[in-house]
Parts: C-alpha cells; structure tokens; sequence
C-alpha cells in the first residue's frame, strides 16, 4: 500500500488544508450574522422614516443606525474576501497535494 502523507511537506499541507475546511463555515456563519444585522439596521432606518426627524432621539438613533449598517457593509466585504482567499488557497492545495489527488481520483 503507498503511503500517501510520506513527506513532512504533504503532512504540512493536510494540516493547513483541514485548517481551512474549519475556516469555511466559520466565514460563512459570520457572513450570515453580518447580513442579518445590516437588515435589520435597514428596516429600522425605513421604520424610523415614520417618526418626528426633529426628535433628537431620533436623530441619535438615526445616527447609530447609519453607522452600524456602513460596519456592517464593510465588514461583510471584508469576509468575502477572506472566502475568495480561502477558497483560491484551498484549491491550490488540492491542485498541488499528491495524496489529495490520489483521494479524489484524479
């Protein structure tokens, strides 16, 4: 039978490449909690449009609403582009590992 993580540098890679398996759904949750509070900071801007734009207290909340749908856009960005790495990473590996290859049937 041929040992498939014969060097130190396949073991390495499957180390890496399993670290990214684990980092997939962990974006992806963020992803999904980020989008949710930027519908929410939305609706509540649309919710807010109702009420007195005089109020000072709407204005504060008017405020911390813009403010948190500006993060949360920038950071839904951000985690994008952590899966684009990810995933371009994770496809390189599976490109270069022999024993990937050799699991996969290629």
């Amino acid at each position: 039978m041929e040992l498939l993580l014969n060097t130190q540098e396949e073991r390495c890679r499957m180390e890496v490449y399993n670290e990214y398996l684990r980092k997939i759904p962990q974006l992806l949750t963020q992803l999904e909690a980020v989008e949710k509070m930027y519908e929410k900071a939305v609706l509540e801007e649309q919710m807010l449009k109702t009420k007195d734009p005089e109020d000072h207290s709407v204005q504060l909340y008017a405020s911390r609403l813009a403010s948190t749908r500006e993060q949360c856009l920038t950071r839904m960005e951000d985690i994008r582009q952590q899966c684009r790495l990810i995933f371009a990473l994770k496809a390189q590996i599976e490109n270069e590992s022999a024993a990937l290859k050799n699991l996969m049937g290629k």
